[in-house]
């Protein structure tokens, strides 16, 4: 590997002597590029601000505030790929030997540097950083195919379970977008330093599949799933159908919206029927985040929900995890296809805040009517017509 290829990437280098720091800095400046801090805390700072650069973590043992290892135990927190050395005395050998040994750290290095061997130390650590992005690099193309149909087929499976159940399901594919959009709401444009599990083979991944059907199977019930039939010829206003369930659930707190100048279909009791179970289900999967802000608006409701805490619960409906769907999240799944099956429409828009996103639910009481399509057919339309679906999945 060339020099030009050691000076694309960054090395922070990290002593309190200000001459120490300085001959660094003359002897390597040529060949690498260099950071300096002077102590553990300023070294914290830089690594977080230019962390996606640093290949390589130079650090002398004893400074004031924090040593030298215990720097480099924070930087494997933030960034384990990071490669790190530590510089340190002979005095303290036993002390870095026990920090190579138990913090997986490259190497150490003796104080007075031997100029020589210490270029050498950078640079093959520096190669080594660029092979394992490289590695992870193809890694993580190869299973993101094993990923990418590990989730479409959790999703074709809850739906397909969900039919099964509760064969005259309709608008299946509106509950299916919903779904896909809340689980990722969160994690748009963000990268994961922990996101290749090597342990995803086609065994591992079988496996998991049949936790994820089985939970399914036994959470997504027919009870959960039909609901009355709304008569679209009456209607009632939203608030009527809402207010007073938004009181006895206790964790949502109204805002002035603009109040609606349609109703929701069918009779209250009805209509309270088919809401009642997603207002319970956002409640329970939103706990940890305290207040539901909800409005009114045009055509239903509008939720402010943190996108984050949506996408942590709702993760085993979007890829492989070892663990199985909590009931919470089934709940809110089978909520989704009830009220999509009643003729609700699902929007979800984002918040000026980029970590909320505001979830619409509506009806139409001049657009939706019962087709009485069967599910399957209500299935198969739906997810032939799936721009959403098809968009995440289907490339």
């Amino acid at each position: 590997m060339s020099e030009n290829n050691h000076s694309e990437h960054l090395v922070l280098f990290v002593d309190d002597e200000e001459k120490t720091r300085k001959y660094f800095a003359r002897l390597f400046g040529d060949k690498f590029n260099i950071l300096l801090a002077e102590d553990g805390v300023q070294a914290l700072e830089v690594f977080r601000e230019h962390m996606d650069d640093i290949a390589l973590v130079v650090t002398d043992q004893r400074m004031p505030n924090m040593t030298g290892s215990q720097l480099l135990e924070k930087v494997t927190e933030l960034k384990p790929s990071c490669i790190r050395i530590l510089s340190t005395a002979y005095s303290d050998i036993d002390a870095a030997i026990d920090a190579v040994n138990k913090g997986g750290m490259y190497q150490y290095i003796t104080k007075p540097w031997e100029v020589n061997d210490l270029e050498v130390a950078l640079m093959r650590a520096i190669d080594l950083y660029a092979i394992q992005k490289e590695r992870d690099s193809l890694l993580r193309q190869k299973l993101s195919s094993v990923e990418m149909l590990a989730s479409s087929d959790r999703v074709l499976s809850i739906a397909t379970l969900a039919v099964f159940r509760h064969e005259g399901l309709r608008h299946v594919g509106e509950a299916l977008k919903i779904l896909v959009e809340l689980a990722e709401a969160g994690v748009e444009g963000e990268t994961d330093e922990l996101g290749i599990d090597p342990t995803l083979n086609w065994r591992e991944l079988y496996r998991r599949h049949l936790v994820f059907l089985r939970s399914i199977r036994e959470g997504l019930t027919e009870d959960k799933l039909r609901g009355q039939t709304l008569d679209y010829s009456q209607s009632v206003p939203v608030m009527d159908v809402l207010e007073p369930l938004t009181e006895e659930l206790g964790c949502f707190q109204w805002l002035g919206g603009e109040p609606s100048s349609s109703g929701w279909p069918g009779s209250l009791d009805a209509m309270q029927g088919e809401v009642k179970p997603l207002l319970a289900a956002l409640a329970t999967v939103m706990r940890d985040a305290g207040i539901i802000l909800v409005s009114e608006t045009q055509g239903g409701v509008e939720f402010k929900l943190s996108s984050r805490l949506l996408a942590k619960n709702l993760e085993p409906f979007r890829t492989a995890t070892v663990d199985a769907p909590s009931d919470q999240c089934i709940a809110l799944a089978a909520a989704f296809f009830r009220l999509a099956h009643a003729g609700a429409i699902f929007e979800v828009l984002p918040e000026s805040r980029r970590d909320m996103i505001r979830l619409k639910v509506l009806f139409d009481l001049q657009k939706r009517v019962d087709v009485g399509a069967s599910g399957w057919d209500s299935l198969v339309g739906s997810l032939a017509g799936n721009d959403v679906f098809w968009s995440r999945y289907g490339a």
